[in-house]
Order: C-alpha cells, then sequence, then structure tokens
C-alpha cells in the first residue's frame, strides 16, 4: 500500500509539471547513491568510484545547462538531512565538483546502522523539486541494492521505481551502463554497480541522444557501448557495403551512411545485385534468430522490390557482423521532367528510403555481457549457471527486448536515374537544321537582286537590296529616288 501511494504521489508530480515543459530549462541531476551496500566504494581506500563519478559529470556537460549533484538514500532515517540531499548546485565547475564528491560517504542512523535506499523517493524528489518543475536528464549511480536488513517498504519502492521507469510516457529514455569495479570495505565487498541515464521529457530525450552519441565523449568514459532500456530498441542493424559494386552499368556505394545507387535506366528500368553485411549494434543483445526482408520506397517514385538472400540470421553477437547479404534492387523507369526541363536534363536524383525488417525475431543476452554482468554482480559460475544467476542480479527492466518480435531498420537511399541524350541531340540538331533555314532565307531575301525599273520613261537596271536606296536620273531628266523592297518592284518616287 505504501509503495502504491508513493507511486500515486509521483505520478501527480509527473502530470503537475508537464505544461512547463516548453518554458522550462533542461537540468542535468547526478544522484549518487550512499547507501549501506555502498559503503566499500566509498571507504575502500583504493575504491575509484567518485573518480568516476568525477568523468561521468565532466564527459555529460551540455553548454549552458546547469547541473545539480546530489547524494541519495531513504528519507527520514538520518535527522537532520534529507534524501536526496544537494551537495552542489549551478554551472558546471570542476573544482566545485571535486571537492562535493570528496565530503561523501554512507551515513549511519541513530541505532548504528547504515541507511537504507528508497530509489523512487529520490526520483520523486528529484523531478518535483530538483528539476524545479522542467525537463531533465537525470543520472544515477547505484549498486542496484538496498541496505541490508532493510524493511519490505524499501523493496517496494525499488519495484515501483523500475515500474515508473518502464511505464511512465514522461520518462523517455533510459540507457544504462553496467560497470565492473570490486571494491572492498570494513563490511562488506562488491563488484561492481551501475550508471543510468534518465531523460525526462521530450527535449530531454534529444539532449541525452547527443550527449550518449556514438562520437560523444561520455562514449570515451565507459569501454562497452551504453545499454538501450527505453525505448527498447532505438536501433538493431546498420548496413555495410564493402567498396562499390557494379551490376548492368549502375553502381552501389555507401557514402557518408547513405546508399547510393547510380546509372540507373530512367527508361526502361533497371534490376541490380549488389552485397552488403548486417551489424548488429543492439548492444548488449544477440540476435538469437530472425527472417530478413527488405524493400525501398520514395515520396515521389513510390517503391520497389528488393530482395535478400539468405532470407534469415541467427547467433548474430552484438556488434559482429553478418556474413554476406546479397541484395537485388528492381526499379522502374522514371519519368522525364516536364517542359524545357525535362528535354535539356540528362539524370534525376531521388531520395528515399531502403528498410530491413527483421521478423520472427529472437533476442537473447549477449554471452559477452553475460560475463562481464557476472562479474559486476559478483557471479563466478559458468555457462546457463553463470546466465541465470545474471538473469537473477539485472533488474526486469533490462528483459523488456523479450517482448519485441520484430525491428525495423531504415537506411537513407540515393538513386540517381540517367535519360538518354537522344531527345537532346535530335532537338539541337533540329534547332541547327531552324537556324540554317532562317539564314538561308535571310540570305536569299536581303541579298542585291538585279531589277528593270522605268524612270520616267528611261529603263534601267540596278542592283538593290531590300530597303536599299538609290538616286537615278529619269528620261525628264530630274532625279528620282529607287527603293528595294523585300517583295515586289521597287518602288520609285521624284526628290
Amino acid at each position: 500500500m505504501c509503495a502504491l501511494l508513493r507511486l500515486s504521489a509521483l505520478a501527480a508530480v509527473l502530470l503537475s509539471v508537464l505544461p512547463a515543459f516548453a518554458a522550462a530549462p533542461v537540468r542535468q541531476i547526478y544522484l549518487i547513491q550512499n547507501s549501506g551496500w555502498m559503503e566499500p566504494y566509498f571507504l575502500d581506500p583504493q575504491s575509484q568510484f567518485l573518480s568516476l563519478a568525477e568523468r561521468l559529470i565532466d564527459t555529460t556537460q551540455l553548454e549552458g545547462i546547469d547541473i545539480t549533484v546530489a547524494s541519495f538514500n531513504q528519507e527520514g532515517q538520518l535527522p537532520g538531512h534529507h534524501s536526496p540531499e544537494v551537495l552542489l548546485s549551478g554551472a558546471y565547475d570542476p573544482a566545485a565538483v571535486q571537492r562535493a564528491l570528496a565530503g561523501l560517504s554512507v551515513p549511519r542512523r541513530p541505532n548504528g546502522r547504515y541507511a537504507d535506499a528508497d530509489f523512487l523517493g529520490a526520483l520523486q524528489v528529484t523531478l518535483g523539486d530538483l528539476m524545479q518543475g522542467g525537463e531533465g536528464i537525470i543520472w544515477m549511480l547505484s549498486n542496484n541494492k538496498n541496505s541490508p536488513n532493510n524493511d519490505q517498504n524499501v523493496a517496494d519502492n525499488t519495484r515501483g521505481f523500475y515500474d515508473l521507469l518502464r511505464n511512465s510516457p514522461f520518462i523517455t529514455r533510459i540507457l544504462a551502463y553496467p560497470l565492473p569495479m570490486p571494491v572492498t570495505g570494513p563490511n562488506f565487498s562488491e563488484k561492481g554497480f551501475i550508471v543510468y541515464g534518465i531523460a525526462y521529457g521530450e527535449t530531454a530525450a534529444r539532449a541525452l541522444d547527443v550527449i550518449a552519441g556514438p562520437h560523444a565523449p561520455l562514449r570515451g568514459a565507459f569501454a562497452d557501448p551504453p545499454v538501450f532500456l527505453k525505448p527498447i530498441e532505438p536501433q538493431t542493424l546498420e548496413l555495410e557495403l564493402a567498396g562499390r559494386q557494379v551490376d548492368e552499368g549502375a553502381s552501389v556505394a555507401m557514402e557518408n551512411g547513405v546508399v547510393v545507387v547510380d546509372g540507373l535506366d530512367a527508361e526502361a528500368g533497371s534490376t541490380l545485385g549488389f552485397s552488403g553485411r548486417l551489424r548488429n549494434v543492439a548492444y548488449p543483445k544477440k540476435i538469437a534468430s530472425a527472417r530478413i526482408s527488405a524493400n525501398w520506397n520514395t515520396a515521389a517514385e513510390g517503391g520497389g522490390a528488393l530482395a535478400v538472400t539468405p532470407e534469415s540470421i541467427s547467433q548474430l553477437a552484438a556488434g559482429a557482423v553478418s556474413d554476406p547479404i546479397d541484395f537485388t534492387l528492381s526499379v522502374p523507369p522514371a519519368e522525364r521532367p516536364p517542359g524545357l526541363d525535362g528535354l535539356f536534363a540528362t539524370q534525376k536524383t531521388v531520395d528515399g528510403e531502403m528498410t530491413i525488417l527483421l521478423g520472427d525475431l529472437a533476442f537473447d543476452l549477449d554471452d559477452g555481457f553475460v560475463e562481464k554482468a557476472a562479474a559486476v554482480f559478483g557471479g563466478a559460475m559458468m555457462g546457463e549457471g553463470q546466465r541465470k544467476f545474471v538473469e537473477q542480479q539485472l533488474p526486469a527492466i533490462f528483459f523488456d527486448f523479450r517482448s519485441i518480435s520484430t525491428s525495423v531498420t531504415t537506411v537513407p537511399i540515393r538513386m540517381v536515374f540517367h535519360f538518354s541524350a537522344w531527345p537532346l541531340y535530335t532537338a539541337a540538331a533540329s534547332g541547327v537544321v531552324l537556324l540554317g533555314g532562317l539564314a538561308a532565307l535571310a540570305f536569299l531575301l536581303l541579298r542585291a537582286r538585279p531589277h528593270l525599273v522605268e524612270v520616267a520613261g528611261q529603263r534601267q537596271r540596278l542592283m538593290l537590296k531590300p530597303g536599299q536606296t538609290l538616286q537615278v536620273t529619269g528620261g525628264d531628266g530630274r532625279a528620282h529616288k529607287v527603293r528595294g523592297r523585300l517583295f515586289g518592284p521597287p518602288s520609285i518616287s521624284a526628290t
């Protein structure tokens, strides 16, 4: 009942701050667990936990975005203290972050026991208070355990925390880094912990995508890529083309992530084959089995067939590349642009998408990830025993991928159609003939021609061009003007 009340209260907080998304800035909150099971991370002299937290904060900065660094355990257990307890708030300052983290330790309750952990309560206060009613990214560093001798409310709160992460529409992105770090304290020993990145709001989701991007500084802080928990499957595959493929005069190549198909016959259509490989980027999942199909479409030209051989893949580990996949691309003819643009066009570029669909998809945890996760959570078993141990220790949200049966990967595609130049040649030849005819006609019409004229009773033979005027003496002894005309005999007038 307690957990349900807390969950309802948090839902009310979510709804109350939703209208402020557009106006409030994105914030970054760093929550560091300092309850009982975290003891060795703070008290082992060899622990690199706080150094890693410092590096996490440094590599996730966004220009102009304020940060809050806070510790969390369970509210109400430590007189005079709150959970989360703010250690630092404001603009990012490396020296201030270092000082704040250096003062962290594991506190004890008045009865001498370490404080318990309340993940749901920490998230509630963070969303309702620390984020000041706006969007934000919440980073949580936790060993995913409650303190020893905790009560049932703590376990309920932890389950409510994961239910909220999974089901809240306002929590738009979740990623995680399970990290091995063997440490030994006065009372406990640990093997590793988890860093969560939680985006609250659509703007925060885009910010988290930037922070965790393939070439972002954060990627250099960890040996492995992040585990994407929500959305469950942001991307499964990457298409790789080995060099330039040529078929029927056309070429296919990958240029800056775009499949470029050049040399297509615009008038007759084309069918061409090319080979590629599929890389599994859905860390930490391996593709146990899946059917493969593909198609392509464009807004302007519609779509066409894209056959795939073989039609299935299996046991493709995270980060691994498949055996060669043969694609057969069928492209219908393309219409020439209308008017003069079409007459002078020699090629036409059409942009669209190539879609690769995995159906009957079965994911499993990658073997390499299972081995590393077992080290994080202290497992020493091998094979299926190790896998079962990891599944018992990891939160259930890590296994939501089991509900996925299909995955769609889209790749930009650019098709370059080539038109025959004969219409242009014909038009050019016709133009030349027309110009030649006009020039010949002009020459014939405008050349000097012989005329026999009678001027005042006296006949004279003259050479006149159209428009040319000659002054001649007529039979009456007077001067007369004779003017050539384009058609007909010249005109004669007395001066």
